[in-house]
């Protein structure tokens, strides 16, 4: 076998241990998500750009509904993130498998 084929090889063998072996985002760093998701229902709702009016004039001034939609919209988004990443990652590493499997097809 030639010397690219094994290089070859050897990435790919290192692509798929790489993502195999990634720890998950939410689970390594929940309290950063957690702090930042506190940060973002207390600023959100005030917040103005210039000449804008802010998020709690929308909904007529009623704080608590206004922090809890920012709050929910957060998780909500970080749920989507969640699912996203995971699809992406099972078939990144269901490519890099079917790429070594060929590969290994025509070691010879």
């Amino acid at each position: 076998m030639s010397d690219l084929k094994e290089r070859r090889l050897k990435s790919l063998d290192y692509q798929i241990q790489e993502l195999e072996n990634r720890p998950n985002y939410y689970k390594k760093y929940w309290l950063r998500l957690i702090v930042i998701g506190i940060l973002v229902t207390l600023i959100a709702p005030e917040y103005t750009a210039k000449n804008a009016k802010n998020l709690i004039y929308y909904f007529d001034y009623n704080y608590p509904l206004c922090y809890s939609v920012v709050a929910f919209s957060y998780v909500v988004i970080c749920a989507i993130m969640l699912l996203t990443f995971t699809i992406q990652d099972k078939k990144k590493l269901k490519k890099l498998k079917e790429k070594r499997d060929f590969n290994d097809l025509f070691r010879g």
